[in-house]
């Protein structure tokens, strides 16, 4: 169907006038036939109508004396009128008296016929049935009167089918001249349309092509003074005044490219100075990182090897004050590189796989004592349900918890703080855990939770008077929380304090029978014994063990242990591991697990405590009593198998409280443990004697090499433990040593077996990525406790037995093994912290393979005090308590024979305008006198330091001289100290 709307402009003009012209002869057609019709039906009533008054006046006679004969004759006289096709003649009773039929008329056209009444109403009714307007017949009854009286009824019908063929034909006339008329109209229209239609077509061809050329040049040549003539002139003047905005938009186009390219350019520049900014800003953070923490590393190294030796109450208390600051101001120094990592959105969290429930062990070792010291309780209360091994972020965990507790230790006076963890969501992929931190400190307002965890912001000013800080860990915390996916937030307490909490999601990596990957051949072929009185327990335990295919069997009774373990041993199927209930009638699973460990013959069955108190046993009768775990009821599937399918360790040994003296250190009957040795690449003689002490007092064989170049061949000649991997030192750096190391073992067909440990002052964003990429197996900034250098040592190595006197005089042990702290699954409160990590703070004696002559201490007055700072040589003699003057003559002979070559490779940098070797140089040179106390030395390798950090030699060699000249006095000061002294 054709869609007008869609139609061309000719189509449409062609569409108007044939719609126009034949509505109106429509029209007229239809006006002609309907009054032709009644025009003819009018005459042909007429007709009727007299043909009626005669028969009905000759018929009078006839009807009044009944005479039909007569009134047929009348009747007959019709047949002069072809039209009438019958007729009838009723007396005044309405039945018929005469009848007519035309020739060839049939009878029946009389069966419709029926006799009328004489009444008015049924005449009129019978007429308008009659005279139906498109029959072919029309029927008319008449009364017939006489003397005034009606005496009868005339009914005439005439056929109408020749009327209807003559109006036919006249309107098949008129219907051939209407079609002529339109063809005639339609032609003219045809004609006629052009004038209209060319010039709206020259209007739309115009059109396209300024749209396709955009050549707004084009004008429409025209001569019409009509409305289509305004109409392209319109359109003319249109493309005029677009041809000149064009115009004006091309230049304007012009000009705004040229101001568009100087913004550019001047972009360019901004963009390139904010670059040059930002390298900067980030090459004065590793920098400063750098220059901070190694001072830092000699600073608590040094004081907490001074808290080792014999000092007064005085000197102690002014120790541990020194310690505490430089702890608390590396503290800060993190706080502000993290919040640097936040604005740069540099800050990342790592995925590995940890023990949760270790981290937060430490977390309560590290806090409790804070609290205590202040005079507050910390408790601990974890769920039950919460998994042990979970995929994260530990040390941003470690930190965010930090943050919270130290705040509300802090902000805490009195009353008590509750740390919660709990389980609010978990599927077989992950775990949603809820932390929070109740105290009853001064709580936070509801104007200031708003602003509380923005940078640099605390509840309120006298808060920050009172307390101090620089609020950044609360920002720092809500930062990491985010990046982990989860939500931190503060509420008020129910009384008093305020409640800090925090979501995140954690995947599950723990043991689990029921999860895919779930492997049973690390425990296929082992023998377990149950030892529990309560059957319950007892089954439970059988159950478990039938499920994993572990050959078990269970006694109820500690009286017969012994026998089955003997018979068990005896026939030569011993049993691997023996669990423990306890809670014994006659005696304690203490008790049963020291007999088996006093029998040589079941000496090897390791052994697992179950108990309903976690305080049931304390580390220290643990193993004593050999005791391998402890697991808290209701026991855990994937703690108990993480238990016996562990290898056989010796348990570890864990600080004993400070109020109670731990038992004598007995020594491991299976005799010395192997010497283990390692390997500390470090340049720096001050981390390198600070390093070889915190070793030595751990009872490690140590062998130093001054660059990586060094290292790698140390390690390609010996066999060694570990190895401590400083990242920046001359000749070959840690990461390309470290490189060199792992090239070496795969040559050689070995596996990745040696851990080397990175030790730098960085503490940047992808610091430790960049040193775990470089093939390196752990990370340890500067400056690091022994404490921490113990923790990382035994991560990948076993310590060997050592024992030594404390920072307070306390007493600390180490187990012979790796520590692992015994696995302790509470379903109480943890109201008592559990001891402290097993490698604790160890200061030992420094032992050296040759004899040095010891430095009196009577006379130790420098000889010129602008020379040398002896405040720096008494912190390198702290760091022995019998050998520190021999570490002094180390320290300073290493200075003395190093520095002439260090000031000959600055000369020779500066004449080859070598910057880069200019700063590496005399940066180390800076460390080292500043170590020994050559201040202005120092100094001035600083100066020569920046000038390589610039770029530039422009003055180095007069900075150079002086140098030369300082270090002249500085030996002879050094010499004339050392002379004195022995």
């Amino acid at each position: 169907m054709l869609n007008f709307e869609r139609s061309s402009l000719n189509q449409k003009l062609t569409i108007i006038s044939f719609l126009s012209t034949g509505t109106a002869l429509i029209f007229v057609f239809i006006a002609f036939a309907v009054t032709s019709v009644l025009n003819h039906r009018k005459d042909e009533g007429m007709q009727l109508s007299s043909f009626a008054g005669v028969i009905g006046t000759n018929s009078v006679d006839a009807l009044v004396f009944n005479d039909r004969n007569s009134a047929q004759a009348t009747l007959s006289a019709l047949k002069a009128k072809d039209e009438i096709s019958n007729a009838t003649l009723f007396d005044r009773n309405g039945k018929v008296f005469a009848r007519y039929v035309a020739p060839g008329r049939a009878e029946e056209a009389f069966e419709n016929v029926e006799p009328v009444s004489m009444n008015e109403e049924a005449l009129a009714q019978a007429n308008a049935n009659g005279s139906a307007f498109w029959s072919t017949r029309m029927r008319l009854y008449r009364p017939v009167t006489g003397s005034e009286h009606a005496v009868g009824i005339v009914m005439i019908e005439a056929d109408l089918t020749n009327m209807w063929l003559d109006i036919l034909k006249s309107l098949g006339v008129i219907a051939a001249a209407m079609g002529g008329s339109l063809t005639v109209a339609l032609l003219l229209a045809s004609r006629f349309k052009s004038c209209i239609a060319d010039p709206v077509t020259k209007l739309i061809n115009a059109a396209q092509k300024v749209s396709a050329s955009q050549n707004y040049t084009l004008r429409i040549a025209h001569e019409r003074t009509d409305e289509l003539g305004t109409l392209i002139d319109s359109f003319n003047d249109m493309l005029a005044q677009i041809e000149g905005r064009g115009a004006a938009l091309t230049h304007h186009r012009d000009e705004l490219e040229r101001q568009v390219s100087v913004r550019t350019e001047q972009l360019e520049k901004a963009k390139n100075a904010a670059e040059a900014a930002s390298t900067a800003k980030s090459a004065f953070l590793a920098t400063m990182s750098h220059e901070i923490r190694t001072p830092m590393n000699g600073v608590l190294g040094m004081t907490e090897m001074l808290l080792g030796t014999s000092l007064t109450d005085t000197q102690r208390k002014f120790t541990k004050l020194v310690k505490s600051s430089g702890e608390h101001l590396l503290v800060i120094i993190n706080d502000i590189l993290d919040f640097s990592k936040i604005e740069a959105g540099k800050l990342s969290v790592e995925y590995i796989n940890f023990n949760l429930w270790d981290l937060l062990d430490d977390i309560n070792n590290v806090y409790t004592p804070q609290a205590q010291n202040k005079g507050i309780g910390l408790d601990f209360d974890i769920a039950n349900n919460i998994p042990i091994s979970i995929c994260g972020d530990p040390n941003r965990l470690r930190q965010i918890m930090a943050n919270l507790l130290g705040n509300a230790i802090k902000f805490t006076d009195h009353g008590r703080i509750l740390a919660t963890v709990q389980v609010t969501r978990e599927d077989p992929q992950s775990v949603a855990l809820r932390f929070e931190v109740h105290d009853t400190g001064i709580g936070v307002s509801r104007e200031a939770r708003g602003r509380i965890f923005e940078a640099f912001s605390q509840a309120d000013g006298s808060t920050t008077r009172k307390y101090g800080g620089t609020g950044l860990g609360l920002a720092i915390s809500k930062q990491l929380v985010e990046l982990m996916g989860g939500k931190i937030g503060v509420d008020n307490a129910l009384t008093q304090g305020s409640i800090f909490w925090f979501t995140v999601c954690f995947d599950k990596r723990r043991v689990d029978p029921d999860e895919p990957g779930f492997s049973l051949t690390t425990i296929e072929g082992l023998r377990v014994l149950i030892v529990d009185e309560h059957e319950c327990s007892r089954e439970e335990l059988e159950r478990q063990m039938l499920a994993w295919n572990v050959a078990c069997d269970s006694v109820g009774s500690s009286m017969e242990v012994p026998e089955r373990l003997a018979s068990a041993a005896a026939s030569g199927r011993p049993y691997d591991v023996a669990i423990l209930d306890m809670d014994l009638e006659r005696t304690s699973g203490l008790s049963v697990a020291a007999a088996i460990k006093a029998d040589p013959a079941t000496r090897a069955t390791r052994l697992l405590l179950v108990s309903a108190d976690r305080l049931a046993a304390d580390p220290v009768q643990r193993r004593e009593a050999g005791v391998a775990y402890q697991l808290i009821k209701p026991v855990r599937a994937g703690d108990l198998f993480e238990c016996v399918a562990a290898r056989q360790r010796k348990a570890a040994v864990v600080a004993a409280p400070p109020a109670e003296a731990p038992p004598p250190l007995r020594q491991p009957v299976s005799g010395p443990a192997r010497l283990r040795k390692v390997l500390l690449a470090e340049d720096n003689p001050v981390n390198v004697e600070v390093a070889m002490a915190m070793l030595d007092s751990l009872g490690l064989k140590v062998t130093c090499a001054r660059n990586g170049e060094e290292a790698l061949h140390a390690v390609q000649a010996g066999k060694y433990d570990a190895v401590l991997m400083d990242c920046q030192m001359p000749v070959m750096d840690g990461f390309a040593a470290t490189s060199g190391i792992r090239r070496h073992e795969r040559e050689n067909g070995r596996a990745r077996s040696l851990p080397i440990i990175a030790i730098t002052a960085n503490a940047l964003q992808g610091d430790r990525e960049s040193c775990l990429a470089a093939g390196m197996d752990d990370y340890l900034s500067k400056p690091f406790t022994q404490q921490q250098l113990a923790a990382v040592l035994s991560r990948w190595m076993a310590l060997p037995l050592a024992a030594a006197a404390g920072h307070d005089g306390e007493r600390a042990v180490q187990a012979v093994a790796p520590p692992m702290t015994p696995l302790v699954v509470p379903n109480v409160r943890r109201t008592d912290p559990r001891p402290a990590a097993a490698v604790a703070p160890l200061v030992a004696k420094v032992h050296h393979s040759e004899q040095r002559p010891q430095l009196p201490a009577a006379t130790r007055e420098p000889l010129q005090r602008d020379v040398i700072n002896m405040h720096a040589l008494e912190n390198i003699r702290a760091l022995s308590a019998d050998r520190g003057g021999a570490l002094v003559q180390r320290v300073v002979a290493a200075y003395v024979g190093d520095t002439p070559q260090h000031l000959k490779t600055l000369r020779q940098a500066i004449a080859g305008f070598d910057t880069g070797s200019l700063r590496k140089v005399a940066h180390s040179l800076k460390s080292s006198s500043a170590n020994v106390g050559a201040e202005a030395l120092a100094q001035m390798c600083k100066e020569m330091e920046n000038l390589g950090r610039t770029d530039s030699t422009e003055g180095a060699s007069g900075i150079l001289t002086d140098m030369e000249h300082e270090f002249q006095a500085v030996r002879d000061s050094l010499s004339a100290i050392l002379e004195k002294e022995t």
